[in-house]
């Protein structure tokens, strides 16, 4: 009997010129279960998780008794060097100790949470090619949480490459970088005041008078109980710290990868320093992607104004691949036809909140909750959508206990303990938020309700989402708190090495048009399109991109002006898939594929805002 090949993976297309999707890829979940399956077969994964398990040892970090004792970042003594120490079992952490304010720099001390996933070569061997630094996102995005995702380094590692680190921190004031920003003192205060979170701008007539007096209150509580940690968090100290990180290397410019909010932190440490010979010169830059690109500009005025330019995009996307394919629980014949059918299934709650009784699960399920849901899954199309539909088809029959368990926020299953113990804030929350953005942002305390409104006026011209998108204007409105130290801009530079944007063609926070705005102002810089909805070039799987991220790491390669990288994946698998062709892989592309497919598992797009 004739032995059969393995059959071949669907692939996107490389070539630029080419339009369209070629191919079907199936739909992606995120779960740890999910990612193993993928792992198991996939010879690329399998060999590599197999060889991390026998290097550990090279940098002292597998003993049995250090990987079943409880780490604590509290047990770290802050250092000017690093002191790595096992932890998260296959990561190594230290505390960096940095001046608080580095116009002072003999005075207080930050202790900077650091963590890598160490390279095969120990730091130093010829072999070693450096630190990659990652950014995940926010504002106030936690780089620990981020890295130590199930499967997240290991992708990286295979993507780019087992010869470097692969480091992340937390960032000023967050998670396990001391001191902290938070405003609340307690969990039981911090979840009382979640719990009064307003309702969106076109809910009720009082729905942007309360948002505004909420954000007077908050910025109240900070300048009364934080305000000399909020003084030192803005993106410019945190650019100065990722420069520190770097030294403490002993490498002088920086290898990164910012996403979302990260391409705002990653665009200012390329404004900042100049090379003290040449004014004109930004040199300390090794390698440098900012993908999912946020107008900058627009975010140091404390806008928030154009961020959904390229939304309604990702809607149009979605009704034409419901309307495609019959896998869609709510599918129609045409677009319009599915759009009209979902908008009345969430309307729908708007006369009829629906009482939900789940075991501990329950509360009302009304308009709000089904909309905001709605948008936060546009950052990942191609596994929340489906997800997300699933759950409206319930609705649509009268049970809304799906929608309800994965649109509720804030999470009402708090449960307050009293061992005395730390209990960290959720991510990416308001509190978080405001000391960071609305420190780097100009200063609108000085706005009246009437300026709101008009301001939100002018969003909802480009989004219907604009009613949740309207509150991170007005969180700042009552935010009093100035930096220490803040870097506005200009947002130009001629690098040491030209740096890589990345931006899709309908992300629904970051339009490609900034992508596009944002790259002019630095010398040779190149602008990667990726054909996809979703939030950052990882909210999907494409080969072409794989290429030039690896590419531009290791050898320094740019993709050319005008370079589009299509994907192989629907949001709904299309009814004629099998009539479209399949391209033919190379060896060395169906590794490289299936380590993309990985990482894009492993990645939760970042959610930018709160």
């Amino acid at each position: 009997m004739e032995k059969q090949s393995a059959p071949k993976l669907p692939v996107d297309v490389i070539d630029p010129q080419v339009e369209g999707r070629t191919s079907q890829s199936e739909r992606r979940g995120r779960t740890a279960t999910r990612w193993l399956k993928i792992a198991v077969g996939t010879f690329v994964v399998l060999s590599y998780l197999h060889w991390r398990g026998a290097v550990v040892d090279w940098h002292g970090t597998t003993s049995e008794e250090s990987l079943s004792a409880e780490f604590s970042w509290e047990q770290l003594v802050p250092s000017e060097k690093f002191n790595w120490a096992p932890c998260y079992e296959k990561f190594q952490c230290t505390r960096l100790s940095v001046p608080l304010d580095y116009a002072k720099p003999e005075g207080s001390k930050a202790a900077i949470a650091v963590i890598r996933f160490p390279s095969k070569y120990p730091v130093g061997h010829e072999k070693w090619r450096g630190p990659i630094l990652y950014n995940p996102g926010g504002p106030g995005g936690s780089g620990v949480d981020f890295l130590t995702a199930p499967g997240l380094a290991d992708g990286f590692a295979s993507v780019i490459g087992d010869d470097y680190d692969h480091v992340s921190f937390d960032p000023r004031g967050i998670a396990y970088t001391t001191p902290l920003a938070e405003i609340f003192t307690t969990p039981a205060e911090r979840a009382t005041w979640n719990l009064r979170d307003g309702p969106l701008i076109n809910s009720t007539d009082d729905a942007l008078s309360i948002a505004y007096a909420q954000s007077v209150i908050l910025g109240k509580l900070a300048e009364e109980r934080i305000k000399d940690v909020a003084e030192h968090v803005s993106t410019a100290v945190v650019a100065r710290d990722m420069l520190s990180i770097t030294r403490a290397y002993g490498r002088e410019k920086i290898l990164y990868w910012g996403f979302s909010y990260g391409t705002v932190l990653g665009i200012t440490y390329a404004s900042m320093f100049p090379d003290l010979s040449n004014k004109f010169v930004q040199d300390n830059i090794e390698r440098l992607i900012v993908d999912g690109v946020v107008d900058t500009v627009n975010y140091y005025k404390a806008a928030w104004s154009n961020n959904l330019l390229d939304t309604n995009a990702v809607l149009s996307l979605i009704w034409e691949s419901c309307a495609a394919s019959s896998a869609c629980p709510l599918h129609e014949p045409t677009p319009e036809a599915v759009e009209k059918r979902v908008l009345s299934v969430i309307d729908s709650l708007k006369t009829n909140p629906l009482p939900i009784v789940n075991g501990a699960d329950y509360g009302v399920l009304d308009w709000d909750m089904a909309w905001k849901a709605f948008f936060f899954r546009l950052y990942s199309p191609f596994d929340g959508i489906p997800q997300f539909f699933s759950s409206l088809a319930d609705l649509e029959r009268g049970d809304g206990r799906a929608m309800y368990h994965s649109a509720k926020f804030p999470d009402t299953s708090f449960e307050c303990k009293c061992d005395g113990k730390r209990v960290r804030p959720g991510p990416l929350i308001l509190e978080t938020w405001l000391p960071i953005a609305c420190s780097d942002g100009d200063d609108v305390t000085g706005e009246d309700l009437s300026t709101l409104k008009k301001h939100y006026e002018e969003i909802y011209e480009t989004s219907a989402f604009a009613n949740f998108w309207f509150k991170l204007h007005t969180a700042c409105t009552g935010w009093r708190v100035r930096p220490a130290e803040r870097f506005a801009g200009p947002f130009v530079g001629n690098t040491s090495f030209p740096l890589l944007f990345i931006g899709n063609t309908a992300d629904p926070v970051t339009p490609l048009w900034a992508a596009n705005k944002m790259s002019k102002g630095f010398k040779d810089a190149a602008l990667l399109t990726q054909n996809t909805p979703g939030h950052c070039s990882l909210a999907a799987t494409s080969l072409c991109t794989a290429k030039h991220v690896r590419g531009y790491f290791r050898d320094g390669t740019l993709p050319s002006n005008g370079t589009v990288c299509e994907t192989a994946e629907h949001i709904f698998p299309p009814d004629n898939a099998s009539l479209v062709p399949k391209k033919t892989l190379s060896a060395d592309e169906e590794v490289l594929y299936e380590a993309m497919r990985s990482l894009s598992n492993s990645f939760a797009p970042p959610r930018l805002g709160f």
